[in-house]
């Protein structure tokens, strides 16, 4: 598995969010198996997403497939990307 982490600031958190849950197809279509979104405490428009995939191809897929879109749901200036390679995942209950 490979794990895809954006981070990134946006101009308004609930214009990106919006933004971000109308291209659920686009993340299907790349075959991201978990997505996870958070907010910097300080700052709500301080973003980082977190997508899992199948295989490190699907991740930078994704990658090539978002920046057009981002500039379009307000992501301001350059993201931050991270691929990493999955090696160990727990659960705690």
């Amino acid at each position: 598995m490979a794990t895809l982490i954006i981070r990134h600031k946006v101009e308004d958190y609930t214009r990106w969010k919006r933004g971000y849950d109308d291209a659920d197809w686009l993340r299907k279509q790349h075959g991201i198996t978990y997505a996870s979104v958070h907010r910097e405490e300080s700052n709500p428009n301080d973003i980082i997403a977190v997508h899992q995939f199948k295989n490190m191809k699907g991740a930078k897929d994704f990658a090539k497939a978002v920046p057009s879109l981002m500039e379009k749901i307000g992501v301001i200036g350059k993201p931050e990307v991270w691929f990493s390679e999955d090696v160990e995942q727990v659960t705690y209950s």
